[in-house]
């Protein structure tokens, strides 16, 4: 890879794409890779509003104006890449809890955590009041157990189908049995408590270990599992290079992992290094999510968006953040790839680069860049014979929308 295609390649997986200043400028994917990395994270999310009946949708949409912009221009687009990470790996939905309040403190946690220690975040994952509502834990109690957040933290978050029995699952809900949300509407926050009364407080016997076992003993066991590590080797890994990653490179993720403390910004650092990312196998070898190809457009071309006009175009597309259909999250690639889905990519091109005489929603300065400079940004300068042919007689606005809409754009 040449000088831009290695950083823009590095920028699309550890950000959300690159911008044509940063291109163009003299500092290295390793430079900038440090600097995110030993970069304090963003935690300044909003304070939450009064929970009203009528005002669900107002505070969503709050959140949402917060979020979208915070994603788009943070200083450090890596810790904004992997905490969508975890948004799409521990999933929650507006649809079932229905407060943003929640998912305001969800956000928080997972912006502290994202980096640090996976057993920390575990641990604030599985009792944060968004997730314990989510999965019902909440109603998990002592002679009423509950199993879903039991089944889906090892099936979907730490171990992966086929490692636990039922029997597991059974004694993993007990241990997390006293958990208890309290709505708090006047302060717009919820409360989560321990109860000891409803914490069932026999012994356990759970994927091999035997105890009074606790939510922390279920935290501990499954953060520090050699089976945890390889799965999160394999996620991260398929999100930031490529598709089922050899063994001899989920071996060398894990054994990261266990040498540092469960250390998630080890990991990614390890994943980053690694020779095999700047590989012809990794490059624009993902498709874009609808949400990965608005956040990218909007980046790259340095384009002013209104957030309402944006969550419309994503709930056309089907990807609204904190909106998925199940706990399994979002769809892989070949879900997004049907006709309805990429005319909506082509229409919101359009209107991301349009001149509107009023106020539409999105603000696009062609005056910044040529049309190499578009190649370059959005192409990485390896542009496409058959669509620059089509650049004659367009304006930069149509040019743009024509590289936003084309298929080499959609991938990542």
């Amino acid at each position: 890879m040449d000088r831009i295609v290695q950083k823009a390649h590095f920028l699309r997986r550890a950000g959300f794409g690159a911008t044509l200043d940063e291109l163009n400028s003299d500092t290295t994917p390793d430079v900038l890779l440090s600097t995110w990395l030993n970069t304090s994270p963003e935690i300044d999310v909003p304070a939450p509003m009064p929970i009203v009946q009528k005002g669900k949708q107002d505070q969503a949409r709050a959140m949402w104006k917060w979020l979208l912009p915070q994603m788009v221009k943070s200083s450090n687009p890596l810790h904004e890449r992997i905490v969508n990470f975890w948004r799409d790996r521990f999933v929650v939905s507006l649809r079932k809890t229905g407060r943003a309040q929640l998912l305001l403190d969800y956000e928080r946690r997972l912006r502290t955590y994202a980096m640090g220690d996976f057993q920390e975040l575990l641990m604030q994952i599985t009792t944060s009041p968004a997730m314990l509502n989510y999965l019902d834990n909440d109603q998990n109690r002592s002679g009423k157990i509950n199993e879903n957040y039991s089944r889906e933290v090892m099936e979907l978050f730490t171990l992966g189908q086929g490692n636990y029995t039922e029997k597991d699952i059974q004694e993993g809900a007990r241990a997390l049995t006293g958990w208890q949300v309290k709505l708090r509407p006047e302060m717009g926050v919820a409360d989560v408590t321990f109860v000891p009364r409803r914490h069932d407080d026999g012994i356990k016997t759970y994927l091999g270990h035997t105890g009074k076992l606790s939510t922390q003993d279920v935290v501990e066991i499954l953060a520090n599992h050699p089976i945890t590590a390889r799965k999160l080797a394999v996620d991260l890994w398929s999100t930031l290079a490529y598709r089922n990653p050899e063994p001899e490179i989920v071996d060398r993720l894990a054994g990261v992992y266990q040498k540092n403390n469960r250390s998630i910004k080890a990991v990614v650092a390890a994943v980053f290094n690694s020779p095999e990312f700047y590989s012809s196998k990794s490059y624009r070898s993902h498709l874009k999510t609808p949400l990965y190809f608005v956040l990218s457009s909007l980046r790259q071309l340095q384009i002013e968006a209104d957030s309402d006009r944006v969550i419309g175009d994503l709930r056309a597309m089907g990807q609204v953040p904190y909106n998925a259909p199940s706990v399994k999250g979002w769809q892989g690639d070949q879900g997004w790839l049907t006709a309805p889905s990429l005319l909506t990519r082509i229409n919101v091109a359009q209107q991301f680069t349009k001149e509107y005489g009023d106020d539409g929603g999105f603000k696009f300065d062609p005056d910044r860049y040529s049309a190499k400079d578009m190649v370059t940004v959005l192409l990485d300068g390896n542009g496409d014979r058959q669509l620059e042919s089509q650049f004659t007689g367009l304006s930069k606005r149509e040019i743009a929308a024509l590289i936003l809409a084309s298929p080499i754009y959609q991938l990542a």
